[in-house]
């Protein structure tokens, strides 16, 4: 009677686990590599795009620096002018006070000369006018009257000279002033334009900074965008090859993989024995841990009623490993697992009566003794 409680047991697990693998059979998860291919392709696509736009905008960004650069070396040069023409200003303010200086000196020599050409004037016209009232007789000897004539002339003419050069300085400094003050002007009007210049370059250099920066913001995003890009077909690339190595890796690993797990074997594969045995039976500790035996993908992990928690990985290929009476389980569907890697814990094996697991290895939907398959103790 027991024997065919296990028997039956064993056949509703295999019809279980057959209608699971013909229900989850897809080529998609047969051939995932091909999806993998087409979005590298895609991310390719999305890189040399972001790719492109990044060396558009390095282009732009030495084209903002170099208006700059010229901007700033313009301000130097038109800078180096503005200090040339100020000193040259401060040399002519100076000059136009010297010549101020000098033409108030001699306006005032200027002055003291004529008052003093008044005075002899004044001492002169006596003179004349007494000799115009005498006669012949009551004038004082002649050779006195011309020695007394020649040096009123002498005196006169040398106040008149003294008089004119003073006149002809004062128009000659009046003159230096008038140009000087029209030279001041010039300079005062050159300043002005300089200065507009200057400010004009300090314009466009914010604006060239504020462009510079626009640009270096917007590559700055586009570097972040690409390497992003790079990472994740990196990523794509590294789940391709592990794909396509996992796939030839797994026959080629044939007698190499490691168990499961650690314990006593307590039933083999045997599907022709009565009850039929399509997998292997491993009594256990309750905290043994649970390895999957090569790389794989979760494809299943669920309580299954009468088998406890089941774990089956596909590792592509068509290969499959099932993972039977496990306590617990904190593996998601979809995810990836590595050999060796821990997939669970042992839960209570009613056939045996103890912890442990039941383990099977399958091709497609057909159960295949795993024992030539698995590395010999």
């Amino acid at each position: 009677m027991i024997m065919k409680i296990i028997k039956s047991i064993h056949h509703l697990l295999a019809l279980l686990l057959t209608l699971f693998f013909m229900s989850t059979w897809d080529t998609s998860l047969a051939e995932p590599s091909e999806e993998l291919r087409s979005e590298i392709e895609t991310r390719q696509e999305q890189l040399v795009k972001h790719k492109s736009a990044v060396d558009r905008l390095s282009k732009q960004e030495r084209e903002a620096y170099s208006k700059l650069a010229r901007a700033e070396d313009r301000l130097d040069e038109i800078s180096s002018i503005l200090d040339s023409r100020e000193n040259e200003l401060a040399d002519i303010v100076s000059r136009q006070a010297e010549i101020a200086d000098q033409h108030e000196q001699l306006s005032r020599e200027k002055a003291s000369t004529q008052k003093k050409l008044e005075g002899l004037l004044e001492n002169i016209w006596p003179i004349f006018l007494e000799s115009q009232g005498k006669g012949l007789a009551e004038m004082m000897e002649w050779s006195d009257l011309d020695r007394e004539i020649t040096w009123l002339r002498a005196i006169y003419q040398e106040a008149e000279r003294t008089y004119s050069l003073l006149q002809e300085q004062s128009e000659s400094l009046t003159s230096s002033l008038n140009e000087i003050q029209i030279m001041k002007e010039e300079f005062q009007a050159s300043l002005v334009q300089v200065n507009k210049t200057k400010d004009q370059l300090l314009n466009q250099k914010l604006d060239f900074l504020r462009e510079l920066q626009e640009i270096r913001a917007q590559r700055l995003a586009g570097e972040e965008m690409v390497n992003e890009i790079i990472e994740i077909i990196d990523s794509l690339n590294y789940q391709l090859s592990a794909t396509v190595i996992h796939k030839i890796e797994f026959e080629d690993l044939k007698g190499h993989l490691i168990w499961p797990a650690r314990g006593n074997l307590v039933s083999s594969y045997s599907p022709s024995g009565d009850p039929p045995h399509n997998g292997l039976s491993i009594s256990l500790n309750q905290d043994s841990p649970i390895q999957a035996i090569s790389w794989g993908k979760v494809m299943h992990n669920d309580t299954l009623r009468g088998f406890g928690r089941v774990v089956i990985l596909f590792h592509g290929n068509n290969y499959y490993t099932l993972y039977a009476y496990l306590s617990e389980s904190n593996l998601q569907i979809g995810q990836e697992v590595e050999k060796g890697e821990t997939i669970g814990r042992p839960g209570y094996y009613p056939q045996i009566n103890n912890h442990g697991i039941y383990f099977e290895l399958r091709f497609k939907q057909k159960a295949i003794n795993p024992i030539p398959w698995l590395e010999k103790s």
